[in-house]
């Protein structure tokens, strides 16, 4: 979290002003998935546990974020089941049943302004157990968040708030 998640930020951040091509953006992202689901078979897991689903909503495309939430849960001993960028609400639901996931994920970065974001949030939330916890998080995820007019989303600002929610939800 201290050298790769500044690297994406800075990759990112020349990305958005011209600096480096999306070819550039693909790759970064192609190793640094890579060099996270590699190190995620490092994570002993206890037996009991809880699951959770990490994804990235239809429409957004960015799965950085949701490749270091999954790897964050993981490291405070989650079982993370990750699905990909540009997912549905159905299936994401599903899977989130069929895994007897506790919290669904996801990263919300790009773009912003998407009306289909708010609609597919609210269908998740509709989809999903009462008892499952859904959390939304990226750069993106506040002004999605505001949209809502759905209860029980949960607004992570940050990794470090992440990491602090999940490990209340991991203790309960």
């Amino acid at each position: 979290m201290k050298i790769v998640a500044p690297f994406v930020y800075e990759v990112g951040e020349a990305w958005r002003k011209g600096d480096l091509r999306v070819a550039h953006e693909h790759l970064a992202t192609a190793v640094v998935r890579d060099f996270l689901a590699y190190n995620a078979r490092h994570y002993p897991l206890s037996k009991g546990a809880k699951e959770i689903v990490v994804a990235t909503p239809s429409g957004q495309a960015h799965e950085i974020g949701a490749l270091f939430v999954a790897a964050a849960a993981r490291e405070l001993g989650w079982r993370a089941t990750y699905l990909g960028p540009s997912l549905p609400a159905e299936e994401i639901a599903a899977c989130t049943r069929i895994r007897n996931a506790r919290a669904v994920a996801l990263s919300i970065v790009y773009p912003g302004d998407d009306p289909g974001v708010p609609e597919e949030l609210t269908q998740l939330r509709k989809l999903l157990p009462q008892d499952v916890a859904l959390l939304i998080g990226g750069r993106a995820a506040f002004g999605y968040h505001q949209a809502l007019r759905v209860p029980d989303v949960h607004l992570i600002s940050d990794l470090n708030s992440l990491e602090m929610t999940l490990d209340e939800m991991r203790k309960q």
